[in-house]
């Protein structure tokens, strides 16, 4: 009787890839195949043998008709190549995979050369591009530059020298992105950043030297291999069971290899991660609350608390952590927005919080102060933002403290009487909060983290904690944060963009408590939107000048995209009543050809969403308002305000009503008479907002407007 043995079933990415062309029912079987293979890899029926030809090449019986085709690694584990009809497993099975520790990323490799063979030259095997609706180029690669760099520069790379004569048949773009999509992962970044024009050093320091391990490479260690950082392996079981339900997207299973070895390292200290829109940081925050959940002591009470400035986003957060951890860690981990954070700290502080008075209601409380202190010298405009931005922010709770505060940025200098009559003013308006049992977030965001921090010292409420979306976030807030888990390794991990500051003022972290000089990086390879997109974004961005919350200044520098795509289109429209018109002849056409689920349309002001929703319907396609905590419905096309997109993303997008009319808003208009240094603040914010939106989509983007366009548009950059 055979000896029963369980094994490991290792995937990578070009193995998933050819299980979602299999029929349905072949899928299905290999469902089974893969459950009983990993509890015991010797059971009869699965007719587990050796290949001829490479001795670590096996086949087993998936069905009657098809077999895997697996590569083993150890005795117990083996990487899944393919499944394939029984009548071609054993014809030139040795000649067709090729698998290798890649000796510069130290990697181990995959290769199926019949499917780059049938990329390059065209062979009926071939596939299209890529399964994210890439249009279809014959472009010359520029300068046929494949041509011209030599075998030894590319080696250096990290481009397995069995890939070279391939590699130099290539001259169209559309070769390039058909090969790439079977190439090892290392060896289609470079030679994606190549045709972007980036040169062979500037590929060596942005692509191939973040995965270049600091230990030499043994390439005969596989099991060394499959585990390292740049190895899109996954041996997870749980992670296996969830890819083969479809529970999985491919970002969950396979972060970057960068990515990766943010995740898996242990940080001194509060670590930061930073990138443009689209290049993983939510992803790295997820995998990151994942792996310190799961290392905290089970029978401990320490938590993790994984937050961010938004509860349309902390919804999303949620429900994508859920399909990486088990119920058990899931039950560890806060996700939470932080402002519910917040409030649930206050309301166990206090103990009854009374009634809230919202930001537009904000600056009518201050006006009414000035009618009766007979202030006529600052407006309540001003004295409000003093208020939120210095007093709030810098949590100070003496007239002392105010009188010597650092006012970054703000629109006027004061002299010692005028801070102190502000004050004055301060502690009536805060008074005014007390007499009538009322609180409002500036307030309550100081009041809880100066409480907190106080308390800390009995003790921490959270062992780790994950930022998302890290640059929105307000002085106060990070005190809070700070005093919410102990200075110690991996206390605080923060992911954010500056350039994507749509809330709040710049912070400088490191004045707050929180030291993250040598602790930072920055991802920029783009996942989620096309280069002709991408391009567009940047010609929003072009000029612009932003923090890395640390007080020095950020960059967009080396940030670019592996796909190509639809160009961005603009369409003015002649009035309102056309623009909602060609909205839904858009939305139609999208849905028509691709169904309705991946669309969105963002507008600039929450009062045009019915007008949409309303020319939506009037042409049949269900539109789904986005809310700010409920679940998204799938299979409609959403709508929203470019704030509440943030975060989200989608294949196709309109970015509607982007006229002078609507955006900026008014009152940034206003400020360019009544407050010019307000005003360039807040054209930052409307900048930065019209980059997140443009970022969101994946596809395709189409701009439509009535009347004088946005000038924020800069169409003739866009170009």
């Amino acid at each position: 009787m055979t000896e029963s043995q369980e094994a490991v079933l290792s995937m990578d990415r070009g193995a998933t890839r050819k299980l979602a062309k299999l029929d349905r029912n072949i899928y299905a079987r290999f469902v089974e195949f893969q459950k009983k293979f990993c509890a015991n890899m010797n059971q009869p029926g699965l007719r587990l043998k050796r290949l001829q030809g490479d001795r670590r090449l096996w086949s087993a019986r998936v069905t009657d008709d098809y077999r895997a085709i697996l590569y083993e690694i150890t005795g117990a584990q083996f990487m899944l190549l393919d499944v394939v009809p029984r009548q071609s497993a054993y014809d030139g099975i040795e000649s067709r995979y090729g698998a290798a520790v890649n000796a510069v990323t130290g990697a181990f490799e995959i290769t199926d050369f019949e499917e780059l063979r049938a990329a390059v030259r065209g062979m009926d095997k071939a596939e299209p591009a890529a399964p994210q609706a890439f249009t279809t180029h014959s472009d010359p690669v520029a300068d046929d530059r494949f041509k011209d760099q030599p075998d030894e520069v590319l080696i250096n790379l990290g481009v397995p020298a069995p890939l070279l004569p391939l590699i130099r048949e290539i001259s169209t773009l559309d070769q390039l992105m058909s090969f790439c999509e079977w190439a090892p992962h290392h060896t289609a970044e470079v030679l994606q950043a190549l045709d972007e024009g980036f040169s062979a050093k500037e590929v060596e320091e942005i692509v191939t030297d973040p995965v270049r391990p600091a230990e030499p490479v043994d390439t005969t260690d596989l099991e060394t291999a499959v585990q390292r950082p740049a190895s899109y392996v996954t041996s997870s079981d749980a992670a296996v069971a969830a890819m083969l339900d479809g529970r999985f997207q491919e970002w969950r299973l396979w972060p970057h290899p960068t990515q990766k070895q943010i995740i898996q390292r242990t940080y001194n200290g509060p670590a930061r991660i930073g990138g443009g829109p689209g290049t993983g940081k939510t992803v790295v925050a997820l995998h990151r609350a994942a792996r310190l959940a799961k290392r905290l002591d089970p029978d401990g009470d320490d938590r993790v608390l994984l937050t961010t400035f938004t509860r349309n986003l902390a919804v999303d957060l949620k429900s994508k952590l859920a399909l990486l951890v088990d119920e058990k860690t899931m039950g560890r981990i806060d996700v939470e927005h932080l402002d519910s954070v917040v409030y649930r700290l206050a309301a166990e502080q206090s103990g009854g919080l009374g009634s809230a008075v919202g930001d537009n209601n904000l600056i009518g409380w201050w006006r009414l102060i000035c009618q009766e202190q007979g202030e006529t010298e600052f407006t309540p405009e001003f004295l409000l933002d003093e208020w939120t931005e210095v007093i709030c922010a810098q949590l100070l709770t003496r007239r002392s403290d105010y009188l010597q505060a650092r006012r970054v940025k703000r629109p006027r200098r004061l002299n010692r009487l005028q801070r102190a009559r502000v004050w004055e003013l301060s502690e009536r308006f805060s008074a005014r909060l007390v007499e009538k049992q009322a609180w409002c977030w500036p307030q309550m965001r100081a009041t809880t983290a100066l409480t907190e921090r106080h308390r800390s010292e009995r003790g921490y409420r959270y062992r780790h904690i994950v930022v998302d979306e890290a640059q929105d976030l307000t002085s106060a807030h990070w005190v809070l944060l700070r005093a919410l888990a102990p200075q110690r390794s991996d206390d605080l991990f923060i992911a954010g963009d500056t350039f994507q500051r749509i809330y709040g003022q710049p912070v400088t972290l490191g004045q707050l408590g929180i030291e993250i000089r040598g602790r930072s990086k920055r991802l920029t390879l783009n996942y989620r939107t096309t280069k002709e997109i991408l391009k567009t974004a940047l010609a929003i961005e072009a000029g612009a000048e932003a923090d890395n919350l640390d007080g020095e200044a950020d960059s967009l520098a080396g940030y670019r995209s592996v796909m190509s795509g639809a160009t961005p289109e603009f369409r003015p429209q002649a009035d309102e009543d056309a623009e909602l018109a060609a909205i839904a002849a858009q939305a139609r056409a999208w849905t028509d050809a691709h169904g309705p689920g991946g669309i969105a349309v963002a507008v600039p002001q929450k009062r045009l969403i019915g007008k949409v929703l309303g020319a939506l319907d009037a042409v049949g396609i269900d539109g789904f308002q986005l809310g700010s905590d409920q679940e998204p419905e799938a299979e409609t096309v959403h709508v929203g305000t470019m704030h509440r997109l943030k975060g989200l993303e989608y294949r196709f997008m309109l970015i509607s009503c982007i006229g002078a009319e609507y955006f900026p808003y008014d009152f940034v208009r206003e400020l360019a008479e009544t407050d010019p240094h307000r005003h360039e603040l807040e054209m930052v914010k409307a900048r930065n907002l019209l980059f997140v939106a443009v970022t969101r989509a994946r596809d395709e983007v189409v701009f439509t407007w009535a009347g004088e366009p946005s000038p924020l548009l800069r169409l003739e950059r866009a170009a």
